[in-house]
């Protein structure tokens, strides 16, 4: 029974802790999430193209005739190279955004504990020890850093990744 319980709190704890960051920034982060997804999916695309070049290779192996599969190549390969580009783009403007919501959260946090803390009778800071509060301070809220920065995105475009593949394979 416990566990459930504690199952139950970590869930409400990560949905509390979106929600406020979808508080914290309301623009931002769905722009954020558009980057992510369109990374994701812009990033598996290139093998389908590559099963065309593929095939156009193929294609023309059998006559030897390269004169007329270099344009057919050419322009899979600038497609290529144009969604390359478009997905580098999108992966380093959401990485710097997330940067900003990463480091304006954290501090939006700190303020909220800082006046949590003033607000704690003084009897709080005789019973527990001067390096338990600041544990507080420093070890959740790196955790909380390395949740928002690293593992929720990974975790979004692993998933679109996985959805992509999936889409793609049954296309081919």
């Amino acid at each position: 029974n416990r566990m459930k319980n504690n199952r139950g709190n970590k869930k409400n704890t990560f949905t509390r802790l979106i929600k406020t960051l979808f508080e914290f920034y309301p623009v931002l982060l769905p722009v954020i999430i558009f980057l992510i997804l369109f990374n994701a999916v812009v990033s598996s695309i290139p093998s389908i193209f590559m099963q065309n070049i593929i095939s156009v290779i193929e294609k023309y192996w059998r006559t030897k005739d390269w004169v007329h599969a270099k344009p057919e190549i050419f322009s899979i390969v600038v497609v290529l190279l144009v969604l390359y580009i478009l997905s580098l783009i999108a992966s380093f403007t959401y990485n710097r955004l997330m940067a900003v919501v990463t480091q304006g959260s954290l501090m939006k946090f700190r303020e909220k504990m800082f006046a949590k803390m003033e607000s704690l009778p003084i009897r709080y800071f005789d019973t527990n020890a001067h390096g338990d509060i600041m544990s507080v301070y420093t070890n959740d809220t790196d955790t909380l850093r390395q949740l928002i920065s690293q593992s929720i995105p990974q975790v979004i475009v692993s998933l679109m990744t996985i959805v992509s593949v999936t889409i793609s394979m049954f296309i081919l």
